[in-house]
């Protein structure tokens, strides 16, 4: 399992229930797939950096956007239920943009075998060579 954290901006104008219904379903794919969502957060509605194009254009006619609402899912999953999660936001009319990053956690360099690489190995490595030392 990987730890992930998605970032979407959704439409400003996009309605509560809608959000909250994409949220279920992408907990739901991830939970009935034997993953974990760890947290979701609602960034609120905030200034985008440059005006974002919708793909279609809403009941108004709006298709470009400066403000969105920012929401951060933080979960573990395998890759492929990753891939999953992308292609429902992108199918989802209300998601601007998507970004998924993987997380690091500290059991991650606990976990990790090599020496080299494990930053607790090496504090226990150095411990021992002043001790030796003295």
């Amino acid at each position: 399992m990987v730890f992930y954290e998605c970032l979407m901006t959704a439409k400003n104008t996009a309605h509560y229930n809608n959000l909250t219904a994409l949220m279920k379903d992408i907990s739901l794919k991830i939970v009935n797939n034997g993953g974990i969502v760890r947290s979701i957060q609602n960034h609120g509605v905030r200034q985008l950096p440059h005006r974002f194009r919708a793909k279609y254009a809403d009941r108004e006619g709006n298709r470009y956007y400066e403000k969105g609402r920012f929401v951060s899912v933080f979960y573990d999953a395998s890759p492929g239920i990753m891939r999953q999660v992308e292609g429902i936001l992108n199918l989802d009319e209300q998601i601007l943009r998507n970004t998924h990053l993987k997380g690091r956690n500290k059991f991650m360099d606990v976990n990790n075998v090599r020496e080299a690489k494990n930053p607790y190995i090496q504090e226990i490595l150095q411990e021992d060579e002043r001790s030796g030392a003295n």
